[in-house]
């Protein structure tokens, strides 16, 4: 007695091993292009399948349908086709359904594994519907790539808005200043290193300027251009004075200069319009 236990246990065991269940998901792809979700799962137990597919997953088209069919260990290939519809939440006539049939075989390796093959389509009444591609994998292997894929995408658009928060944060533009004969402006930065750019921004006239910073010459009688001119400055701590003198007038009166001084984080545009022998004076405090 105690034996006859022991084998129908063997049995039942070997049963339930042979009767694995199979999840895929992967794209059906038609004729014209259009690519369709497509996901079954089934069980085989020797050679013979048995399960559902489901097609439009989490649309208003969603159908799960019954499908059967062999399985070919030699040639590891699939024989399937969906019998009848299950549910739906299609509102169409259920003679417009198009049944799949399918042979898929298996290609690749370990994490590369997958079935690939082609499919046709059938009216209840026979008459052909559709035809393409089919391509799936492992529903869980499937998902473990999605998610590596979605993590790396993540990070990449997270490292993406950091760096534009950075730009953002180092390219803060504020409105362009005038100044004119004896006019002064003040600037705080927080920065102990600050880049200032010259040029002429209109056209070239033969303007020039002399810039004092603390009263030391950093440009003398210099000829601004279309080209900017950049200098580093080291400040000091407290107020630093940046005088900018006309020289000259050019050919076009007033001596007209575009300057912009630059620190970590902000751009303050100035625009000086001075007479010959005039300044203005930047305070720069740190």
């Amino acid at each position: 007695m105690k034996l006859k236990l022991f084998f129908l246990f063997i049995l039942l065991s070997n049963s339930s091993f042979s009767q694995k269940t199979e999840k895929y998901s992967g794209i059906l792809t038609l004729e014209n292009g259009t690519p369709l979700i497509f996901e079954m799962e089934f069980t085989e137990d020797k050679g013979i399948v048995n399960g559902f597919s489901i097609t439009g997953k989490d649309t208003d088209n969603e159908t799960k349908s019954d499908i059967s069919g062999i399985y070919n260990r030699n040639t590891k290939t699939y024989k399937l086709k969906e019998t009848q519809v299950l549910y739906t939440n299609s509102e169409a006539d259920i003679n417009t359904f198009c049944y799949i049939n399918m042979e898929i075989k298996e290609v690749g390796k370990l994490s590369l594994k997958r079935y690939e093959g082609e499919f046709t389509g059938y009216f209840t009444n026979g008459d052909k519907c559709a035809s393409g591609k089919i391509i799936l994998m492992e529903k869980e292997k499937l998902e473990k790539k999605i998610a590596k894929v979605q993590k790396k995408v993540d990070k990449q658009i997270e490292k993406e808005k950091k760096k534009n928060e950075k730009k953002k944060e180092e390219n803060i533009i504020l409105s362009t200043k005038v100044l004119k004969d004896g006019d002064d402006m003040k600037i705080e930065c927080n920065s102990d290193k600050i880049r200032i750019f010259i040029w002429d921004a209109n056209q070239e006239d033969g303007d020039k300027v002399t810039l004092k910073l603390n009263g030391k010459f950093i440009l003398k009688d210099f000829t601004t251009k279309r080209k900017r001119k950049k200098i580093k400055i080291k400040l000091i701590d407290g107020e630093n004075i940046l005088e900018i003198v006309a020289t000259n007038q050019g050919h076009t009166p007033p001596n007209t200069s575009r300057i912009e001084i630059v620190d970590h984080k902000t751009k303050y545009p100035i625009i000086t319009q001075l007479e010959l022998g005039k300044s203005a004076i930047i305070k720069i405090v740190k």
